[in-house]
């Protein structure tokens, strides 16, 4: 397995609990379609957000890194593709 793990900036004056909407409403439901999707960690800290989001093969979790689409005003900080070396 693979993982997408992306750090993002709400853009300023945002609130966290509008990127919550943004991500319950949006975000979630195209993840879930991603091929290879496996499951999904969202944490926020701040105007941070830091997502690890698992996929079955480097490939697939290449592509959804390489098509991600961030909502208006949030800024990439940084995205890399890792494998996963143990869950628990």
């Amino acid at each position: 397995m693979f993982v997408v793990v992306t750090t993002v900036e709400l853009p300023e004056g945002e609130t966290i609990e509008r990127g919550r909407e943004d991500l319950e409403a949006n975000v979630l439901p195209m993840i879930k379609q991603a091929p290879g999707f496996v499951s999904a960690v969202f944490a926020p800290s701040g105007r941070e957000g830091l997502s690890m989001v698992v996929f079955e093969t480097r490939e697939q979790a290449q592509a959804a890194s390489d098509n991600m689409k961030l909502p208006p005003g949030v800024r990439m900080v940084k995205s890399d593709v890792r494998e996963v070396a143990a869950t628990a």
